[in-house]
């Protein structure tokens, strides 16, 4: 019976343990670039980039500007739109088809601690308008706390948990690949969303975020982006993948 020598056992272990590593930072990048302060992320420039299916003209910019104007945590003012946008009497003369009324408008976020997410679907929808996506970017690692009035019971922080496999199959149709885990605080009434490291250039959608919240029975009433280090919480967290629980697919808007 022949034996691996010393060398090959060697290279063996050099070769395993590079392809451990090298999974464990394709899976958790967020674990391997902790110690980069998000403060610092922020100061580059934290963006919230609103998609409206229904913004065709100047005025319809001018509408969304002035719907977040009085939020706080946005330069609404400073909001750009398309460098192509139609003014009013542009549109009213224009016959453009249907894929063509959509466009983003770029928000500048100078205080993630004021930000509300909830705050700013709501004053859109107030105005007449509906953001479709909600794209938060240049923020490398953060978590979205979402405030909800119904976690009364060790029933409702339970069910948080447990229901993660819905998140689970959203993930599977495309959606919340970013959500890395999820942790109930029952005593906050607070549910929070882990989000995986954020590569420089992409973007989290968090309507998906509060659409799941809707679809498993939350309402939240406030959503807020969470940066610094991360307070004790009297919660227990759960690992999205850790949930073999099958439910019908759920097409994308």
């Amino acid at each position: 019976m022949n034996f691996a020598s010393g060398r090959q056992i060697l290279i063996m272990v050099i070769v395993i343990t590079a392809v451990c590593y090298g999974f464990d930072y394709y899976k958790n990048p967020q674990l391997w670039h902790h110690e980069m302060t998000a403060n610092t992320s922020v100061e580059k420039g934290a963006r919230l980039t609103l998609w409206i299916n229904h913004l065709c003209c100047s005025d319809c910019l001018d509408d969304a500007r002035h719907a977040l104007a009085a939020l706080p945590g946005i330069d609404a003012m400073s909001a750009t739109g398309p460098k192509q946008l139609l003014t009013r009497e542009q549109a009213d003369q224009s016959s453009a088809s249907l894929p063509e009324y959509g466009n983003a408008v770029e928000l500048v976020l100078n205080d993630l601690d004021k930000l509300d997410l909830v705050a700013v679907d709501k004053a859109l929808r107030d105005k007449g308008l509906v953001a479709g996506r909600m794209e938060l970017g240049g923020i490398e690692h953060f978590r979205l706390a979402a405030k909800v009035e119904h976690l009364c019971c060790g029933m409702c922080a339970r069910s948080g948990n447990e229901r993660i496999a819905f998140l689970k199959a959203r993930a599977q149709s495309g959606q919340l690949k970013w959500l890395d885990s999820v942790g109930v605080d029952r005593d906050a009434k607070t549910i929070v969303g882990h989000a995986r490291y954020l590569q420089s250039g992409k973007t989290v959608d968090v309507t998906e975020f509060i659409a799941a919240l809707n679809d498993i029975g939350y309402a939240p009433r406030s959503v807020q982006v969470l940066v610094h280090e991360e307070k004790n919480l009297a919660s227990q967290q759960s690992q999205v993948g850790d949930w073999p629980m099958q439910v019908p697919a759920i097409s994308e808007d």
